[in-house]
């Protein structure tokens, strides 16, 4: 009878997980069509057609780096490092982290990278159960409180003092300034990794994810996004172009949503040389399409190959674009690891691409204005490129970290133009590094992209909780 009763009142959370159960079967039933998927672990190379073919890599480029190795002397630190950060700038009355040093503000995104900093941190045993507890039901409370955009989505900024939202000033904005479905991706991608990894919090996922309205987040197959232009009205946008369209769809598919063209990687796609190597973009263009940019980055590759395993389609990409990266090192002498990264200076944020819009090696500020002097070199990328593949390219990346790293977290990058450190500090930055050296002891963190993981870290000096 005590089992029967428990098993009615868990019945809720069974479904949540049966759903998700499903939902990443038909995922890795789309990775078998296309080719054998990735583990990162070394095992079996992916069987690459169809994108090995069109971009016309080098044989034997990149092989990936076996996972399930302890970390190196100099990876600790990286990891203790990054910590560090968040133990700085947790908020006690939230539990939500600032995305810069010593500024209250997040957003989703940001708060998705400490999510999976934070495991990562529990799975490399940096962190024991009861603190991991104790902070993921404490931002989860808050996640379950935000004021909601429209009443339908959080808000692209939050106050995290005190859960206000905001703007990207930090002003408060009680009418919301828009959601982003990109955004609400990047969290989903946590909050399927606790749903199976530890169940003990699913009461709380799913209490945040029918509060929200998820539907909004898309729209004919597509990411849907909000924006609120200086005509007062929420106007809702398309969201997301090549890389990031992808990434973010297979979240929310993950969540229950339609999102098949999101999640198409040939729907826009087009082929352009860099430094001689093909590189897919997207091809609708800025201009085209009221200003979104479709730059080509290096973080949606890192974190496709760390959370869900690089596979058939996604494995040559991330080769082409790291190559790219190569072949600018061999032609300038200048180390390349390009991503979107906040600045220690005005403006403040870049996207530093491999190519954006039909420009090689675009760098740009959000609004669009030219910032080619300010290229950095992402400490977030160097770690990720370098975990991720063998060879003599990541390798060299890997052996310019150590200088990014302080007692409060690693910095952001270094300036190509001076050598200059860009000496900020974020939440983004410190939270891949986090789960990218997780998975290099573990493998990727989702179901169906990993043979076996660990829920907890081979260090952690708490034994688990009942019924995980």
């Amino acid at each position: 009878m005590n089992f029967m009763r428990g098993l009615l009142a868990a019945r809720s959370h069974l479904a949540f997980l049966l759903g998700l159960a499903i939902a990443l079967l038909i995922v890795q039933g789309v990775r078998r069509m296309t080719g054998e998927p990735g583990t990162g672990g070394g095992e079996r190379e992916v069987a690459v057609r169809g994108f090995e073919q069109e971009l016309k890599l080098p044989d034997k480029l990149y092989p990936l780096r076996p996972t399930g190795a302890q970390l190196t002397e100099a990876e600790q630190r990286w990891a203790r490092s990054a910590w560090s950060y968040f133990e700085k700038n947790t908020q006690p009355a939230t539990g939500l982290v600032n995305s810069v040093d010593g500024y209250p503000s997040t957003t989703l995104w940001d708060t998705g990278s400490y999510l999976m900093g934070l495991l990562g941190a529990e799975a490399l045993g940096i962190v024991n159960r009861a603190e991991a507890d104790r902070r993921l039901t404490q931002v989860l409370g808050s996640l379950e409180k935000l004021p909601l955009c429209d009443g339908k989505l959080p808000n692209k900024a939050y106050n995290t003092l005190t859960l206000e939202m905001v703007d990207y000033a930090n002003n408060p904005r009680p009418d919301c300034i828009g959601w982003s479905a990109i955004d609400v991706a990047r969290i989903g991608v946590p909050f399927n990794v606790l749903a199976w990894e530890r169940p003990e919090f699913t009461p709380q996922v799913r209490r945040i994810l029918t509060r929200w309205g998820l539907q909004h987040a898309a729209a004919n197959g597509a990411l849907q996004g909000t924006d609120r232009p200086k005509s007062g009205q929420l106007v809702r946008v398309q969201e997301g172009r090549f890389g990031y369209e992808q990434y973010a769809g297979k979240s929310l598919f993950l969540l229950g949503l339609p999102v098949g063209v999101a999640m198409d990687y040939k729907a826009f796609i087009e082929l352009s040389p860099v430094e001689g190597q093909l590189i897919a973009h997207d091809r609708r263009k800025p201009e085209e399409h009221e200003g979104t940019h479709n730059a080509v980055l290096s973080e949606p590759y890192i974190l496709e190959g760390v959370e869900f395993g690089l596979d058939a389609v996604t494995l040559p990409l991330a080769r082409s674009v790291l190559y790219a990266q190569q072949k600018r090192f061999e032609k300038t002498g200048k180390l390349t690891a390009v991503s979107e990264d906040q600045l220690d200076r005005d403006p403040r944020f870049i996207y530093s691409s491999v190519i954006s819009g039909d420009k090689p090696w675009a760098v740009f500020t959000p609004d669009g204005r030219d910032a080619e002097n300010l290229r950095i070199l992402s400490t977030k990328t160097l770690i990720g490129w370098g975990v991720l593949f063998d060879g003599n390219y990541p390798a060299q990346l890997l052996a310019a970290v150590d200088e990014m790293v302080t007692d409060s977290g690693l910095y952001a990058g270094k300036y190509e133009q001076d050598g200059s450190l860009n000496r900020v500090l974020t939440a983004n930055t410190n939270g891949i590094i986090l789960e990218v050296l997780a998975y290099r002891v573990h493998g990727p963190w989702l179901p169906g992209a990993r043979q076996q993981r660990p829920a907890t870290g081979g260090r952690g000096d708490e034994a688990p909780t009942e019924g995980v």
